[in-house]
């Protein structure tokens, strides 16, 4: 039985690329552990480093699904400042909880959207359309915040975002549960199954039936759903809502599905790979943090 279990577990950790990443992310945390004294591995702070890797898991998660159909989506930062500015202007309006997360939400989708109907169906290019929508979402972000940061007062939007359950912030465990949503839906659906197919081979995916307009549309709609999410949570963390917040996400998330496994060329890797490698990202920031290195030497690595 224990033998069965085992190999089960093996079996588990081999599809998703676990193994490696895994090493990986612990080695490297062990690697600036060394570097600070462990001050890195203080509770308080792998709470921390939690916290901040729940934003760039949830922003990834739609990068992951753009790339493994051999696109790139580079306005999801800017999404993320107008996801959160449309919240926080609805929630300041005194138009409740759920209709202000709705919004956000609607107004990611729509951004994916249109980026997936000019790419997918008009063929532009998928470079040249996310950075026009990207300039887009980020004027639209400062028009809708009016040019600075719109605080937000919601006392249940801001808990989203700092606070805790059994001692653990509760963005850590909405981020969890998406993420295993996820990965089920990728490795257990027909719509999975299709963002995999197409992106091994477009050519071979379209002899055996599958609408590849429709499922790249979709896949963007879904980077702009997840971009929304992370930016609805980033302005619960801080309780306010930053036009430029998001600015550093495009990069920062394609960087972890890169470093997680996912090729370019589309059709392999695994958004376990994709969580440690946003993981890892962080890890690299805090423990520069821990080690006094200056912000502006941070931004250049």
């Amino acid at each position: 039985m224990n033998r069965f279990i085992n190999n089960r577990a093996a079996a588990f950790f081999k599809r998703f690329n676990i193994p490696g990443m895994a090493y990986s992310t612990a080695l490297f945390f062990l690697f600036f552990g060394f570097l600070t004294g462990w001050r890195i591995a203080a509770p308080a702070n792998v709470l921390l480093i939690l916290r901040n890797s729940a934003v760039l898991i949830l922003a990834s998660i739609g990068m992951n699904m753009v790339i493994l159909v051999s696109q790139v989506d580079i306005s999801i930062g800017p999404v993320m400042s107008l996801a959160g500015a449309v919240v926080a202007v609805v929630l300041n309006a005194g138009l409740g909880l759920a209709p202000s997360i709705l919004s956000g939400l609607v107004v990611g989708m729509a951004v994916g959207l249109l980026n997936g109907i000019l790419i997918a169906v008009f063929r532009f290019d998928y470079w040249i359309t996310t950075f026009a929508t990207m300039g887009i979402c980020s004027g639209l972000a400062l028009v809708v915040a009016d040019g600075g940061t719109v605080p937000i007062s919601n006392k249940t939007f801001n808990w989203l975002g700092n606070g805790k359950v059994g001692g653990i912030y509760v963005m850590i465990y909405i981020t969890a549960a998406v993420v295993a949503a996820v990965i089920f839906v990728l490795r257990r659906t027909k719509f999975g199954y299709n963002i995999y197919s197409i992106g091994g081979s477009e050519i071979s995916a379209r002899l055996n039936g599958l609408n590849v307009v429709k499922n790249r549309i979709l896949v963007f709609i879904c980077s702009g759903f997840f971009a929304a999410a992370a930016g609805i949570i980033l302005s619960a963390m801080s309780s306010s809502a930053n036009p430029i917040g998001g600015a550093n996400y495009s990069f920062d998330a394609m960087a972890a599905v890169i470093i997680g496994g996912t090729t370019f060329e589309g059709g392999r890797g695994s958004l376990a790979g994709t969580v440690f490698g946003a993981l890892m990202l962080r890890i690299l920031s805090n423990g520069l943090g821990c080690m006094s290195v200056p912000a502006t030497w941070q931004r250049q690595l």
